[in-house]
């Protein structure tokens, strides 16, 4: 579907992401000492792939193979995840440890407080109305995705720092996850 331009929302939904991203990824940083790609691993190790194999995070955080190792590496070398002999012992797998569970939730509470700042002075009606915009716009971004997945290209996987309770995951309401499915044709 083709609208027409709407400079001013285009510029202050550029401004207001940038800024968020910004924001979130240094209060992340800031609670554990950790950088970029590793507190990203952090949340998904936490939330849905802990016990994953190396290729696995490396897929879903858009690295090559030997750079999630050296991520492992790195988490493994803060205390905060363990590789283990895979199932069938030609993979290893990655998990968190206490102290990495503990991170990746301090993480995530940071992470949160920032978005709270930002939402706080919307009335319901207003939060209503902006998370049902917001996930048209996750349920759009996700279709161009899957598009370019479809064509080759390996985007690192949308909901990698998700909180799947929050997002409605296990309801059936989360955006990314029907939109893909529905893709997908599952």
């Amino acid at each position: 579907m083709t609208t027409a331009a709407h400079p001013r929302l285009d510029n202050l939904l550029a401004a207001l992401t940038l800024n968020l991203a910004e924001d979130t990824t240094a209060a992340m940083e800031r609670s554990g000492g950790l950088t970029g790609r590793a507190i990203q691993a952090l949340l998904a190790l936490e939330e849905f792939l802990g016990g994953c194999h190396v290729g696995k995070l490396a897929e879903v955080l858009d690295l090559t193979h030997s750079g999630a190792v050296r991520l492992v590496s790195q988490l493994e070398d803060a205390g905060y995840a363990e590789r283990r002999p895979g199932a069938d012992r030609r993979r290893v797998e990655v998990v968190l440890t206490a102290r990495g569970r503990r991170q990746a939730a301090g993480a995530r509470r940071a992470q949160l407080a920032v978005i709270r700042q930002a939402t706080d002075g919307l009335d319901a009606a207003e939060a209503a109305t902006l998370e049902r915009l917001l996930a048209r716009l996750v349920e759009s971004r996700v279709g161009e995705r899957f598009a370019r997945r479809a064509e080759g290209d390996s985007p690192a996987w949308w909901c990698r720092t998700c909180d799947f309770a929050s997002c409605g995951r296990g309801d059936g309401r989360c955006p990314a996850q029907t939109t893909a499915a529905r893709l997908a044709g599952s």
